[in-house]
């Protein structure tokens, strides 16, 4: 039996509902066109030159410290569920004497944050909530995204909000933002997330989706939306995203965790603490090349598997977990299909 590499599920659409988003975490949440951009407009009146990130993370975490000549500097991550490692924390933000950090809840998955939050405060430390991978899990009856000075989430491909651009942000600091308008741009935006992410194998579009694809590309090079604002379009769309429960992605993130938790080959990266919001199987192997050999065997069963994320530094002299971890990670998609799921349980199963 083949199965296609799995397509994005259907979202049911609402209004965006901001304010209620407001009132429920207690925060004013302020529209940005992407994690990126959102980055920028916490820092950008910071006044800093410097900033500790983790090295494990979506290396676009660079381009708006780039952008205000910010140098980053990287902790490491803990073994255990990949999120930042407490210790790192403590020991590298004296070692540089950084007084700002971003703290990413990786994969759904809530980070120390209650611990990192109150160290931060013990030392006058900006701790900004970086939700982009983890926006709707819980830690101590807090949405992550909402501790510390600053927090944002973002929506994307892969992600628990999972959209085609856009991000909401938060700061204890004014934020001042001259508003731009590139609505054709957003418009293409979704038209290519559309026809490329949930029409992938629809051939009747064929032309069409190259020419969107190579706008996307363009206009990443050549327009800059930085300082958008949301188009009134996107507030359906955003916000049918928003209210949708995804219960399919726990329910199944349950039955690989119960099936696979004792495994030969690798471990399924799950919760520590509070309540997850998984959108991937995350499985850490015990090598390099056992990844390599099961990302290959996956996609030979037309199953996307791919390795997380490349680390933003090759000096790891004080990134131990980081070094050991290293090309171990693997994703694998979580779809409200039960077909394909049970066709990828059943691959996982031939591999081990």
């Amino acid at each position: 039996m083949k199965i296609d590499i799995f397509t994005p599920p259907v979202f049911e659409k609402h209004t965006l509902d901001i304010e209620h988003i407001n009132n429920s975490t207690g925060k004013k949440w302020i529209y940005s066109s992407s994690g990126k951009a959102s980055i920028y407009h916490i820092l950008k009146d910071l006044n800093i030159t410097k900033i500790l990130i983790p090295v494990y993370i979506c290396e676009s975490v660079l381009l708006p410290l780039k952008q205000l000549n910010i140098t980053p500097l990287f902790y490491d991550i803990e073994e255990e569920d990949l999120n930042p490692s407490l210790e790192s924390i403590k020991e590298l933000s004296q070692k540089y004497n950084v007084k700002t950090i971003l703290v990413a809840s990786m994969y759904g998955n809530p980070a120390n944050l209650v611990e990192i939050e109150k160290f931060c405060k013990e030392n006058d430390i900006f701790l900004i909530d970086d939700a982009a991978q983890s926006f709707g899990a819980t830690v101590d009856n807090r949405a992550v995204g909402t501790f510390g000075d600053a927090g944002f989430f973002s929506f994307s491909v892969g992600k628990p909000t999972a959209g085609h651009l856009g991000s909401f942000f938060w700061s204890s600091k004014e934020v001042k933002i001259k508003r731009k308008k590139h609505c054709i741009v957003h418009y293409c935006k979704w038209l290519d997330f559309y026809f490329n992410r949930y029409k992938i194998y629809d051939n009747h579009f064929k032309l069409l989706k190259k020419v969107l694809n190579l706008f996307s590309r363009i206009q990443m090079k050549y327009i800059d939306i930085t300082d958008d604002d949301i188009c009134e379009f996107e507030k359906e769309i955003l916000g049918g995203i928003l209210h949708e429960p995804f219960l399919f992605r726990e329910n199944y993130f349950k039955k690989f965790l119960k099936e696979f938790y004792a495994n030969n080959y690798f471990q399924v990266i799950h919760t520590l603490r509070g309540n997850a919001n998984n959108h991937k199987f995350i499985l850490l192997f015990k090598s390099s090349q056992q990844a390599q050999k099961f990302i290959y065997f996956m996609k030979e069963s037309n199953i996307y598997a791919s390795n997380g994320y490349k680390l933003l530094s090759s000096n790891l002299e004080y990134l131990p977990n980081a070094r050991k971890l290293d090309k171990r990670v693997v994703e694998l998609p979580i779809e409200n299909d039960k077909e394909k799921m049970q066709y990828l349980f059943k691959k996982v199963r031939e591999f081990d």
